[in-house]
């Protein structure tokens, strides 16, 4: 409200105006001790009415400026919301842009290591198979002497008189040469 509009509507007139009007005097008049003491009521009632019209308009400018800045913190508020909802729809959108680009380099992190695994199980499995290709060659080559060992030893029984009898052949030799000698 602007303040035209609070003009205090009772300055138009003022309490000693009242007081001090004089009227035309006629015969068939008023009684001027009645009108003077009447005067004089509405005067001082005057005085009070123009005392709380100031009041009541200081009060309404003093709400007016309440409202105004009120009305200025509504509009900061509204813009300060606006900015935080914007701030917050620009930390949602570079969240989910981190979350993603960690998710990227998650699957990419676990497909490595699964890469890597396979490749090392796939090692570890040509080393189990080349061990298991060493051991039956051994195993082969291993029965394969034993087997030889085996007939060479049967076949030496065979053919070998006893050891007992190459050594009384043996030392009956050596007594031989001594004799000789």
């Amino acid at each position: 409200m602007e303040n035209k509009n609070l003009e205090s509507l009772s300055e138009k007139i003022s309490p000693t105006e009242i007081k001090n009007k004089e009227f035309k005097k006629v015969m068939l008049g008023y009684s001027p001790e009645e009108v003077v003491e009447f005067l004089d009521k509405t005067a001082k009632a005057w005085t009070q009415v123009q005392k709380k019209e100031k009041e009541l308009i200081q009060k309404i400018e003093s709400l007016n400026a309440e409202i105004s800045h009120w009305r200025q913190r509504e509009s900061e508020i509204v813009k300060v919301k606006q900015d935080a909802i914007k701030e917050a729809e620009a930390i949602i959108e570079e969240g989910s842009k981190e979350a993603e680009k960690l998710f990227r380099q998650v699957e990419d992190k676990a497909q490595e290591i699964k890469q890597k695994t396979e490749e090392w199980l796939a090692e570890v499995i040509n080393q189990v198979q080349e061990t298991e290709r060493r051991k039956n060659n051994f195993v082969t080559a291993f029965k394969s002497a034993l087997d030889s060992h085996y007939e060479w030893i049967k076949n030496d029984q065979n053919s070998v008189e006893p050891l007992s009898h190459q050594l009384d052949s043996f030392l009956k030799s050596v007594m031989q040469s001594t004799s000789t000698h």
